[in-house]
């Protein structure tokens, strides 16, 4: 019984002796979900914290002076008004469209501007666009009660906005609520604290004015030409991330009818794109080749294209509807049936969705069908498509053989693939083979 008791003790002094497991530090990811989220609901939290005072409802933007007119596009006005009322009339939420957000806290530029912005610098002019919810609308006076705004530029001082708030009001906690470092909030720590009071710091922060220019009577188009030209022209933006802006509306449309879309813009530093998820700014290019029925389409090409006075957001796409058919077609029925049959491959279940010549040139090849006949033609053709990877083989698209094509093309590397992939389902979906027949299709591009 003694012997039990020491036993026990022993255990009890062993456990209370065992050091804590130590606490994993969010990572960078984690940071900028975490400030994201807590931005998106930064006036719900202000306002249940006590400051709905220093929150009134936006009136009628007011110009501090007359209009400039931009004899392309519209008007420019200047606007100053509180932070409290500029935070709600733009948000993190809508204008994701734009470059990835990333820890502000740690860069060393930002960092410095929320330093200053909180010891009462003044900031640089953000560029806000206003425009008219009714679709084909423009907001010819700011007047109009169907108005939203949207940052053409600015966006990342957005983001250093919401942060000094929430250093003024919500100080260490920040590093305790896995949004800021603890090296962060030393930097901060003596600029934050000179502000005195928590609440009272807070109030003056939402009170403090903010200058900005404001852009009217402008659609859609305008706006998207506007805010590629401005970040463009500030930091080389990709190709990517350019045709994500430029054709947002195309994007949205194939979002809404269930396809499978990662965007680049808005994605965390260190997001990976899933494989089953087509990029953006892929499917765009990939859109422009269904609607040529030409495979050697470029991104850089379609950037300068839209970039062009005379081209619009949705020019040359022709019916929107067909489109849609056609890619959710390929994106959701074809590449979900890749994906059962190709399951143990990693490359070949994302033949479609990780390779974007294939994508490209297939798209091409859909669009030749389409243009030279019809969509019932088109819709037969991919009908037989999914028959064959319906057929009891481990190979049905003889992608295996694909492989082994490619190989054997060695100068002209690009415009080889796209025309191997192009030449080979339009043969199929012509007649000419029975099934893909990559080989023949190599020898004929390659002469050999």
């Amino acid at each position: 019984m003694v012997q039990s008791v020491a036993i026990r003790k022993e255990v009890r002094q062993v456990v209370k002796g065992r050091r804590p497991k130590a606490v994993v530090a969010p990572t960078r990811k984690d940071r900028s979900d975490a400030v994201r989220t807590k931005l998106l609901n930064l006036l719900t939290d202000l306002k249940s914290g006590g400051f709905a005072a220093c929150l009134p409802p936006p009136e009628v933007v007011k110009l501090i002076n007359d209009p400039v007119h931009d004899p392309k596009r519209g008007w420019i006005g200047h606007v100053e008004e509180p932070l409290g009322i500029f935070l709600q009339r733009v948000s993190v939420e809508s204008n994701l469209i734009q470059r990835p957000p990333f820890d502000h806290a740690i860069d060393p530029i930002y960092r410095r501007l929320i330093r200053d912005f909180i010891a009462g610098a003044a900031m640089p002019e953000s560029k806000i666009a206003a425009l008219r919810k009714a679709e084909g609308l423009k907001a010819e006076s700011l007047d109009a009660r169907d108005i939203y705004y949207s940052i053409i530029d600015g966006l990342q001082r957005l983001y250093c906005y919401g942060l000094a708030l929430l250093l003024v009001w919500r100080r260490e906690a920040l590093v305790n609520e896995g949004l800021i470092t603890k090296e962060a909030w030393e930097y901060f720590r003596i600029p934050v604290k000179d502000t005195g009071d928590a609440t009272a710091a807070t109030e003056a922060l939402l009170g403090r004015t903010m200058r900005y220019e404001i852009f009217y009577n402008i659609d859609l188009g305008d706006l998207l030409h506007y805010m590629v030209t401005f970040n463009t022209a500030q930091r080389r933006m990709s190709l990517a991330v350019q045709l994500e802006i430029m054709q947002g509306p195309l994007i949205q449309e194939l979002e809404n009818a269930g396809i499978p879309i990662w965007r680049d813009i808005g994605a965390s530093p260190g997001s990976k794109r899933p494989r089953d998820k087509f990029a953006a700014s892929e499917l765009v290019v990939a859109i422009q080749a269904f609607v040529t029925s030409m495979h050697h389409v470029s991104a850089a090409a379609e950037a300068e294209r839209f970039l062009d006075q005379n081209q619009g957001y949705l020019d040359n796409v022709g019916d929107i509807g067909d489109v849609e058919r056609t890619l959710k077609r390929i994106t959701i029925d074809l590449h979900k049936e890749i994906t059962r049959v190709y399951a143990s491959d990693p490359f070949k279940r994302s033949i479609l969705s990780g390779n974007a010549t294939f994508l490209q040139s297939l798209a091409a090849a859909c669009g030749y069908i389409r243009t030279r006949m019809d969509m019932k033609a088109l819709d037969g053709a991919l009908d037989r498509l999914m028959v064959e990877l319906g057929k009891s083989t481990d190979d049905p698209l003889g992608l295996d053989t694909y492989i082994q094509a490619l190989s054997t093309i060695t100068t002209s590397r690009g415009k080889a693939m796209r025309s191997l992939v192009y030449e080979t389902f339009l043969r199929f979906f012509n007649g000419t083979t029975i099934g893909l027949d990559w080989e023949d299709t190599a020898r004929q591009i390659t002469g050999k």
